[in-house]
């Protein structure tokens, strides 16, 4: 058994690109931002127009800002503004 595990990390050692293993981690905030963001929508009553107008997915494209419900609350003024036809089916709510 021995003469196996030799063998293998002969074969990893000189065909590996990188001589450390690398784990990489995907970032866990990449759907929260969108869920909180749906959720502020819904406690105004405009998910549903909002939706239709693509804003969710536009919303995560152009935030980048912190996870958290107060950070996005604050920056939908100013994603208002950028996105004027999503901006409309708030109409007024946030």
């Amino acid at each position: 058994m021995n003469w196996l595990k030799t063998l293998w990390n002969n074969i990893v050692n000189k065909t590996s690109v990188s001589p450390t293993l690398v784990v990489v981690e995907e970032e866990e905030n990449e759907g929260c931002c969108a869920e909180i963001f749906l959720h502020v929508l819904r406690e105004a009553g405009v998910s549903k127009h909002v939706k239709k107008a693509n804003g969710l997915a536009l919303f995560e494209e152009w935030y980048d800002g912190p996870c958290d419900e107060d950070s996005i609350r604050a920056a939908i003024p100013h994603f208002k503004a950028v996105y004027p036809a999503v901006a409309a089916k708030m109409a007024g709510k946030l």
